[in-house]
């Protein structure tokens, strides 16, 4: 079954993650890439973008406490929303309203999640529909939406020790057409365990 780009939020070991997966039928050929405290998906051909604009954006952005996956450029807008005071709820309910699905062919919905502490986030915005729910996360257990096929909000069966098993765990998701995966896991307690790990799988 194929569908599309995928946004995970789980929580392993005491600690939240999220994830995302590219999976791609016309834009197959793209990588994801850590900058700092954000994770990039773009094409390898920068010719792609003058076809299809919605295919490089950042896919996850960290904070201190709180992680944001989305399919585009609305991760950059919860981040922001987030860090002006909004509560993860709201950042993605109106973020997601604001921007709306993307305006392609195949009319594909924006996604977005996020996670703090022990709670997590799930929205999606498509032609005719905005829903966004919140989650108490326990370890070992994962939620996941996409935009196609699975556009409700999904157990899944995903868990990792460390943000490298969790994106490959992503990866690895028994749906078509694979191309990159990426995650970010929260750290340990302690003085200096603010903040995410980040990680990404590219298989080529």
């Amino acid at each position: 079954m194929y569908v599309g780009r995928i946004v995970a939020i789980g929580r392993s070991d005491k600690r939240c993650w999220v994830a995302y997966r590219v999976s791609s039928r016309s834009f197959p050929s793209r990588r994801a890439e850590i900058r700092g405290r954000s994770i990039l998906v773009s094409p390898r051909n920068a010719a792609d973008l003058a076809k299809n604009p919605y295919i490089a954006y950042n896919c996850i952005r960290v904070l201190d406490d709180a992680a944001v996956v989305a399919n585009g450029t609305q991760a950059d807008t919860i981040v922001e929303k987030i860090e002006d005071g909004m509560r993860p709820l709201d950042a993605i309910s109106l973020s997601l309203a604001t921007l709306g699905y993307e305006r392609d062919e195949l009319d594909t919905p924006r996604l977005a999640g996020a996670v703090e502490g022990d709670a997590g986030w799930l929205g999606i915005v498509m032609k005719d529909e905005l829903r966004v729910k919140e989650f108490r996360l326990v370890d070992g257990q994962a939620f996941m939406v996409a935009t196609y096929e699975m556009t409700d909000f999904e157990s899944i069966p995903m868990s990792g020790h460390g943000p490298e098993e969790i994106a490959r765990q992503a990866f690895d998701l028994s749906f078509e057409r694979p191309v990159c995966a990426a995650a970010a896991l929260a750290r340990f307690g302690g003085e200096n365990g603010k903040g995410f790990d980040l990680a990404v799988y590219n298989p080529l």
